[in-house]
């Protein structure tokens, strides 16, 4: 079984498109296994280095990059909204503000697999997004502009 911590911090080093990627293909590999019998969803399945390996497919990026506009919403109301009254998702910006990131992906993966019933690697993979977009754009300034680029509730 893969360490964890080393995990999140390989893939923070990855940059966004890549994550994307990985996100892309983790989603084919799921959707071939319905039954979900296989090891798709497990931390041990995600190949960190896959991106380096072979040309970036537009169509699996785009299913990555639709996955997170899918679940933007919840990630946003996990992670901007219930800062005073959800001291889970407080500690894990604390973390990326005290510049924890491998910490904060830890913290946060295993709320967006409980919150948005995503696979664990799944999970993993959006955290890591999620907390390098925290940590370069700077949490306040994410939060804002996250927040204006959500569909309005009346649409």
């Amino acid at each position: 079984m893969k360490d964890y911590n080393e995990l999140v911090e390989q893939l923070l080093e990855l940059d966004e498109e890549s994550l994307e990627l990985q996100l892309g293909m983790k989603l084919e590999e799921l959707d071939s296994d319905p039954n979900g019998t296989g090891e798709a969803s497990t931390l041990d399945s995600i190949d960190v280095d896959v991106a380096a390996r072979a040309p970036i497919n537009p169509e699996l990026l785009a299913t990555g990059q639709k996955l997170l506009k899918r679940v933007s919403a919840g990630l946003f109301d996990l992670i901007c909204n219930p800062l005073t009254s959800d001291p889970e998702s407080k500690k894990v910006i604390d973390d990326v503000l005290d510049q924890q990131y491998t910490r904060a992906a830890a913290l946060l993966a295993p709320m967006l697999v409980s919150a948005l019933n995503l696979a664990p690697a799944v999970a993993v993979l959006i955290a890591t997004l999620v907390v390098k977009k925290l940590a370069i754009a700077g949490y306040k300034e994410l939060c804002k502009s996250w927040k204006a680029s959500l569909p309005s509730q009346d649409s």
